[in-house]
């Protein structure tokens, strides 16, 4: 199958940073960066636009050496969901929320995994945490590491947080960690939801999913939902190392879309690629003979919006990115990395926003842009700054 590619020739605006660390405050929580944007709309009980949205100083607590930008949680404000004004949380670093004790589960570092705005205006936070316990790693160990799933409630519009404890624990049979959740489906009508998170065995980042019968608050697995490319083609391969981050747009030609976080293992290039679920709630238990799963898919012409189909039948083992770092509408701010993808439909009409970080290099810090697909597709052609 032909798939269209993104080129460096674009004649388009390229995308700038919305959202970048507080340079100027050494002291604030997101002075070393910022990523894996949390972006909630408007609605009846907040005017404005908010991003959830994590970082560090530098290190994790207790002066940890940290390998991720995760640490603390902050929370920005936007009247168009473009320009943002960042909030000062209650911690004394401006956070919104972070590690618990030392000896805790998430003692050592945290990150907001998603946020879900409830009818009466409740948020409920899903996040994950590291704990101080020493795993192998190479020719060492690290700290930090071992992360399990927890929950937190807010009833301020997302000033002060109360942790309820961890609501999914790591599985060795997944791997060193459960993390990075999001909602794939809530409901509070019958209080069926449905979550995705990742996890990492050594070797490859592999998705996984979980159903609540009790409105989000404990969790049961549903096993493995989608990998990345098989390991006989995976060195080449954008998501060769597996898929990591996620984000989830229900209703989206009849199903649920995922724009994934792959990882090529010949450079460690990070890039954006798609799947698709044929339940628009992302059933995640639809026993469907005819494809009742997640599904990688790439395009060969982009489909029409009102024909309420879409054809994924494509080699799973070669599809190709949307994003790229660095090409297209990218801007050069992002040419070493572009991930934790989130995704706002507006609700006026078919338009896309996909929120993401980005990097320029190795020595640079991590920020958060946007770009937007005006007309809801998402090939890599769709997307404009």
């Amino acid at each position: 199958m032909t798939v269209i590619s993104s080129d460096n020739d674009s004649p388009h605006p390229r995308s700038v940073p919305i959202l970048t660390p507080s340079l100027d405050d050494p002291a604030r929580f997101d002075h070393g960066c910022v990523a894996n944007p949390v972006v909630l709309p408007p609605s009846q009980n907040q005017p404005k636009w908010q991003m959830y949205y994590y970082g560090n100083a530098g290190s994790w607590e207790n002066d940890i050496p940290c390998f991720l930008p995760t640490g603390y949680t902050g929370l920005a404000e936007s009247d168009d969901g473009v320009h943002w004004e960042k909030v000062d949380g209650l911690l004394e670093n401006k956070a919104v929320i972070g590690p618990g004790q030392s000896d805790e589960w998430d003692g050592v570092q945290t990150g907001v995994g998603d946020v879900i705005r409830l009818n009466n205006g409740t948020l409920i936070m899903y996040y994950f945490g590291g704990s101080n316990e020493e795993l192998s790693m190479g020719p060492g160990t690290i700290l930090g590491f071992r992360m399990r799933i927890g929950r937190a409630v807010s009833v301020d519009h997302g000033r002060s947080w109360k942790k309820t404890g961890v609501c999914l624990d790591y599985d060795e049979t997944e791997g060193l960690f459960a993390s990075w959740p999001r909602i794939a489906h809530h409901d509070e009508t019958n209080d069926e939801w449905r979550m995705i998170y990742h996890a990492f065995n050594g070797t490859r980042w592999r998705v996984f999913g979980a159903n609540s019968s009790d409105g989000g608050i404990t969790w049961q697995r549903d096993g493995l939902l989608l990998e990345g490319t098989s390991e006989e083609q995976m060195e080449d391969a954008f998501d060769g190392s597996g898929i990591g981050t996620r984000a989830i747009l229900n209703d989206w030609y009849n199903g649920t879309l995922m724009v994934y976080e792959g990882v090529r293992p010949s450079d460690g290039k990070h890039s954006l690629g798609v799947a698709w679920h044929p339940s628009p709630t992302a059933d995640l238990k639809t026993d469907d003979p005819k494809g009742g799963k997640w599904s990688k898919f790439a395009y060969q012409t982009q489909p029409e919006l009102n024909s309420g189909t879409f054809s994924f039948d494509v080699d799973p083992d070669t599809v190709q990115p949307i994003l790229e770092p660095g090409t297209g509408v990218l801007g050069g701010w992002c040419e070493q990395v572009i991930g934790t993808p989130f995704l706002v439909r507006d609700p006026k009409n078919k338009s896309i926003r996909l929120y993401h970080c980005g990097k320029a290099g190795p020595e640079d810090k991590m920020s958060i842009g946007m770009v937007t697909s005006p007309d809801g597709n998402i090939s890599p052609k769709s997307w404009v700054a």
